[in-house]
């Protein structure tokens, strides 16, 4: 994860990044500039997943 900050005359521009991977070579090539909001959202959606996942363990197969 990271932040990407671009501004120019009349523009402000920050995200943070997020890369997906690692590829092969330990790199990744593809990565997602989401908007403070849009990372805010994410982060809630993939807590209530945890949560599930971990009641999930909790019940019997």
């Amino acid at each position: 994860m990271g932040e990407l900050r671009v501004e120019a005359p009349g523009l402000r521009v920050a995200r943070v990044t997020l890369a997906v991977g690692p590829e092969r070579g330990g790199t990744s090539k593809v990565w997602a500039g989401l908007t403070p909001a849009e990372a805010r959202a994410l982060a809630w959606q993939l807590l209530d997943q945890a949560g599930r996942a971990e009641h999930a363990l909790s019940e019997p197969w």
